[in-house]
């Protein structure tokens, strides 16, 4: 038996093929179509369409790799904010086109943490302002976020953030830890291939512990009870009108 004949639909007015059974591909998906003597249908595809050869998501990564010192003094940030503040931090990775490089850029951030009844905080989110605009000849190629003392893993708060803002979305946890913990991901229209350090990162042996003033003036915390009532706000920074939630 001859295989079902598929037809791309690239005009509305195409002419309607004059085959027994087809296949057509529209903007709508695929129909499985019939020219019967006693009707003519278009039904929507229930099923693969047969013709077809089978395809998974995939993704090729071509990220040049980040150096080794680079990882580790972003690590040793987080590990700063989260011995003053036990926050939540968050920084951004920058392509450099004309040098061909990567530049860490981290931005105007509020991080939220929760006190408990014995006054112990506990990292709750960390929402950001993106440098818009870039500066000239940069582009935003990527992230990375700390969950504090808790695992890294992509909560489904970071999946919808992230789910339309394309490149490598990592995340560090038990920061509490030597080595912590790295879950890193890719996402690309929508789509998320998860991601080997190795892929990514040259390496890493140890968090550096000389970070940058201006790093730290970035972050803002502000604390709420357990319950969700606001409790203080602290740390150097402004109000912000537009937000990234990681």
């Amino acid at each position: 038996m001859p295989p079902i004949p598929v037809y791309l639909k690239t005009d509305e007015q195409m002419p309607r093929p004059a085959d027994p059974e087809f296949y057509w591909l529209t903007q709508n998906g695929a129909f499985f179509c019939r020219n019967h003597p006693f009707f003519a249908s278009d039904v929507p595809a229930t099923r693969p369409v047969q013709p077809l050869a089978p395809h998974e998501p995939q993704c090729v990564v071509r990220y040049p790799k980040v150096r080794t010192l680079t990882l580790e003094y972003i690590v040793g940030f987080f590990d700063r904010v989260y011995q003053q503040h036990h926050s939540e931090s968050v920084v951004l990775l920058l392509w450099d086109l004309a040098n061909q490089r990567y530049r860490i850029w981290v931005p105007e951030q509020t991080a939220t943490v929760v006190r408990g009844w014995g006054g112990r905080r506990s990292p709750l989110d960390v929402s950001y302002k993106l440098p818009v605009p870039l500066p000239p000849r940069h582009l935003l190629v990527g992230d990375l976020h700390c969950h504090g003392n808790m695992a890294a893993f992509s909560s489904a708060t970071d999946r919808a953030d992230e789910r339309y803002r394309d490149g490598v979305h990592g995340i560090v946890g038990r920061i509490d830890r030597e080595p912590p913990e790295f879950h890193l991901e890719l996402s690309v229209d929508g789509h998320r291939f998860a991601l080997e350090r190795e892929q990514i990162f040259e390496g890493y042996e140890k968090r550096r512990h000389f970070v940058p003033r201006k790093w730290l003036e970035q972050v803002t915390v502000k604390a709420e009870r357990f319950g969700g009532a606001p409790l203080v706000s602290g740390g150097v920074g402004r109000p912000k009108k537009e937000w990234w939630h990681s």
